[in-house]
């Protein structure tokens, strides 16, 4: 991965795979980022609620400290977010990747654009919230270096609550 004026270039993986590039989140994505949040979810068995508890998706850049999009064949597959918690604390938000791109390093690259940018902001630590039935994404953040802590929110889905810290 190399950084190419915020945009993250990411190799093929096999001669299958097709380029995959990390975008900063940008007004002109909005519409795909809806269609590819709402099909994720539908996937995951959950209902995307944009006009109710997922209203935040409607203000991105007021809502998180940065948003990223990866795009592949020229729709959006994924996507992660850092939210501002306070001036030591970022949140890991909106780990999202199409099941087609699952296993190939896209998530690892999505997390690691996220964590980069928590660490190069000068925070001492990111967190996040998940659910113990995301085997998958649970495994990167075990891989990745996340540590188990309590509960930090109110986040009544919630059941997982993780840090990595850089101190």
């Amino acid at each position: 991965m190399r950084l190419l004026s915020e945009v993250f270039l990411i190799t093929k993986v096999s001669e299958s795979d097709n380029m995959a590039v990390i975008v900063d989140y940008t007004d002109s994505l909005k519409k795909d980022v809806f269609r590819f949040t709402d099909d994720c979810f539908e996937g995951l068995g959950k209902v995307f609620e944009p006009r109710g508890r997922h209203s935040f998706y409607n203000d991105i850049p007021g809502n998180f400290d940065h948003f990223w999009c990866l795009i592949s064949d020229g729709s959006v597959k994924g996507t992660v977010a850092v939210k501002r918690m306070d001036d030591s604390t970022a949140e890991l938000k909106a780990l999202y990747l199409a099941s087609e791109l699952r296993g190939k390093g896209y998530g690892h690259n999505l997390l690691d654009t996220a964590v980069s940018y928590a660490k190069a902001r000068g925070y001492k630590r990111i967190v996040l919230d998940s659910m113990a039935i995301y085997e998958d994404a649970l495994r990167l953040y075990d891989r990745y270096g996340f540590k188990h802590i309590p509960r930090y929110n109110d986040n009544s889905y919630a059941d997982i609550f993780m840090e990595y810290s850089f101190v």
